[in-house]
């Protein structure tokens, strides 16, 4: 068992990836639907060492998220999602603590919790354009707790407000079309404060991608994309002594993630609809969970 667990943390923050690219602004009037299902699973964790330690348990969860997004002018594009999760299993492992009134000292020990399934937090938020060409953007949103038991190992979400700022940066050019072969990218940051001694987390990405057909990798063509996420969560009162392994918030701690992904997009011309395809891995990381995770989703543009 841990005794105490210190220092930067890491924890990833990434909604399930959307199928939509570039910087996310839409056009006055124009409304963006997006949902997505993920699976992740794995058996084995990193410690405060990184060494890989085998889990008690063997997660399986599988997450919808729903989201819609709106035009409110040319400048600021609304946002919300909610997520639908299921936890097969959650552990904990709680430090020895010795009690400073009697000097006793109360022995570590590890929670397990079973199935749990549930609505998530829910987001909302806006986002700014930061120049014309739609390549640069700033968001700030809220994040709001729901059905979160503090007992439960597998719990569903922070439980605690949360507030965020982030930025976002893109190669795509929204509506011009690039040749077939071409490359973009996009990458980006979010900082979220969660209230009541949660813990903060700071969440990056950067994406590489590669055009099949002429596209403007968002609404027209295919193309592939290679994402490297990186995510840190600050223990809000240095030392902690929680670790959480199987959800999303690693609170009460310290802790620090690296993944890879591959996604496949695939816009239907004319239509309004895209659908992606995601896989990747955990590879590295601190007090985190050492998880597979695929998933798919599926968004509709329209207009008022």
């Amino acid at each position: 068992m841990l005794s105490r667990v210190a220092g930067i943390i890491t924890i990833f923050f990434a909604l399930a990836p959307s199928v939509q690219a570039g910087v996310g602004m839409l056009d006055q009037g124009e409304s963006l639907y997006n949902g997505s299902v993920n699976f992740s699973g794995g058996n084995k964790h990193w410690d405060v060492q990184r060494q890989v330690i085998t889990s008690v348990c063997q997660r399986r969860n599988v997450s919808l998220l729903q989201g819609y997004e709106y035009g409110y002018s040319y400048f600021h594009t609304i946002f919300a999602s909610v997520n639908f999760a299921y936890r097969r299993c959650g552990q904990i492992n709680r430090a020895a603590r010795v009690n400073p009134i009697t000097g006793r000292v109360r022995p570590g020990y590890t929670l397990i919790g079973g199935p749990n399934a549930g609505i998530g937090d829910v987001q909302v938020g806006v986002r700014t354009r930061l120049n014309h060409r739609g390549t640069a953007a700033w968001e700030a949103l809220l994040i709001i707790p729901t059905g979160y038991d503090n007992n439960n190992p597998s719990r569903l979400g922070r439980g605690a407000l949360g507030l965020g700022l982030g930025l976002k940066f893109s190669s795509d050019v929204p509506n011009m079309l690039v040749k077939r072969s071409s490359w973009g990218w996009t990458l980006g940051t979010r900082y979220v404060y969660f209230f009541s001694g949660k813990g903060n987390v700071l969440t990056s990405f950067l994406e590489t991608q590669y055009a099949f057909t002429s596209t403007d990798f968002q609404q027209t063509g295919d193309y592939a994309g290679l994402r490297i996420n990186h995510s840190v969560s600050f223990g809000r009162n240095g030392l902690q002594r929680q670790l959480f392994f199987n959800q999303v918030p690693r609170s009460m701690t310290n802790s620090d993630q690296i993944t890879v992904q591959l996604r496949y997009s695939h816009a239907f011309t004319g239509t309004g609809w895209s659908t992606s395809v995601h896989a990747g891995k955990t590879v590295f990381g601190r007090n985190n969970p050492i998880d597979y995770f695929a998933g798919m989703g599926l968004s509709y543009r329209w207009r008022d």
